[in-house]
């Protein structure tokens, strides 16, 4: 176990660097998870990680939970300090840096299922709700377009809680390369079809739009087809993250999944 004893010390700055510009998360391939519930979905699906930072507080009530292999990889601190680092305004005291986890695309492995395409999200919160609440319905994996925010930013992360761990996410993704495949391709939009009355195929790749632009021209030009969720006149239109919710679970109806 170490000590760190300067909000100045050049870990902390690394650190600081990895949970606000995603370039340098994607340089270094590393990741911030904030609070024990993430690390410990992480540990989940991975073994090791690169390094942990708490409070001597946390380190004290929460020891036991330390492997003795750990040791090299444990730096404490003052409450004081680490509220520079924390992003939460009432925090555990504990943040691991890990490695981000990579999912090679192979078309042969795409199993039959749902799965959501994911075209120009910028809200972190909305992101880790759509992956989270995929990984609760059951979706095969998720596909991001080149412009949507970072799955692997720590406030995505926490919308998720840690849910990139377990659902395969393919990252800079085109619709047109998955046109190809032999999945029906279903756009979210308010002027499709009801999706009380659709019929979704076994393979089906849902594509749902920006908060508030909606869908992608290029993608709106092309001639697939189209699904509503039905709302009173007074509702003008649901958050991205109900409507991956709605859809995936009619989904599933229709399948009983």
């Amino acid at each position: 176990m170490h000590e760190i004893k300067s909000k100045d010390n050049s870990r902390l700055k690394f650190l600081k660097k990895l949970q606000h510009k995603k370039s340098f998360r994607e340089e270094n391939n590393l990741t911030v998870l904030e609070g024990l519930h993430l690390f410990e979905s992480y540990l989940k699906n991975k073994k090791d990680f690169e390094w942990i930072c708490c409070t001597e507080d946390f380190y004290k009530k929460n020891h036991t939970i330390f492997k003795k292999s750990w040791d090299n990889k444990i730096f404490v601190t003052t409450e004081t300090i680490f509220k520079t680092i924390s992003e939460l305004k009432t925090n555990q005291g504990f943040i691991a840096v890990t490695k981000i986890l990579s999912y090679h695309f192979d078309v042969k492995n795409l199993k039959e299922g749902l799965y959501l395409f994911i075209d120009g999200i910028q809200d972190p919160g909305n992101l880790g709700t759509i992956i989270r609440t995929a990984q609760a319905a059951g979706n095969m994996g998720i596909f991001l377009s080149s412009d949507c925010t970072d799955p692997w930013a720590p406030k995505t992360l926490r919308g998720s809680q840690g849910c990139q761990f377990e659902i395969p996410i393919f990252l800079n993704s085109k619709l047109i390369d998955l046109s190809e495949l032999s999945f029906d391709i279903v756009l979210a939009d308010m002027q499709g079809m009801s999706v009380y009355d659709f019929q979704f195929s076994r393979k089906t790749i849902l594509v749902l739009g920006n908060e508030g632009l909606g869908l992608s021209k290029h993608i709106n030009s092309r001639k697939y087809k189209t699904i509503s969720i039905p709302m009173r006149a007074s509702v003008e239109s649901l958050n991205v993250a109900i409507t991956a919710g709605i859809m995936s679970y009619m989904y599933n109806a229709q399948f009983k999944i």
